[in-house]
């Protein structure tokens, strides 16, 4: 067995350290080379230069809308606190410069809870309205 076993490292590295020797190295080149399917990176490249281009028009189309928007759409002419002119504001008595605070917190409480019960009351008219509906 040890005869067996030295003949086949003498065997094994006799095989390591020779180079295989090629008869025809630049045939077997290019049939390498062949056998290589080619990617053809021209339309790769073109596939990404319109994908670039499309979405760099798009996003310019995009930035003119917003421009339009912002700059040449008509503003609303209102004055400050046009939003709070509704049927929930109420005058302020004739006499409010002369009242004290004490008596402005009092008007303006109890203007504030009438204004709440008659709003809840409102909710409540409208809930019912549709619950038969």
């Amino acid at each position: 067995m040890k005869q067996e076993d030295k003949l086949y490292e003498e065997w094994l590295s006799e095989l390591k350290s020779k180079q295989p020797i090629l008869k025809n190295p630049e045939e077997l080149t290019t049939s390498i080379l062949n056998s290589i399917p080619r990617s053809h990176p021209k339309t790769g490249r073109r596939k990404f230069l319109i994908g670039a281009w499309l979405s760099g028009f798009a996003a310019a189309v995009l930035l003119l809308l917003f421009i339009n928007d912002t700059y040449l759409s008509p503003i609303p002419q209102q004055n400050e606190y046009g939003d709070w002119q509704n049927n929930t504001s109420f005058p302020l008595p004739e006499n409010w410069k002369e009242m004290g605070i004490q008596e402005k917190n009092n008007y303006l409480s109890s203007r504030f809870t009438r204004q709440r019960q008659l709003r809840q009351t409102r909710i409540i008219q409208l809930i019912k309205e549709n619950r038969s509906k």
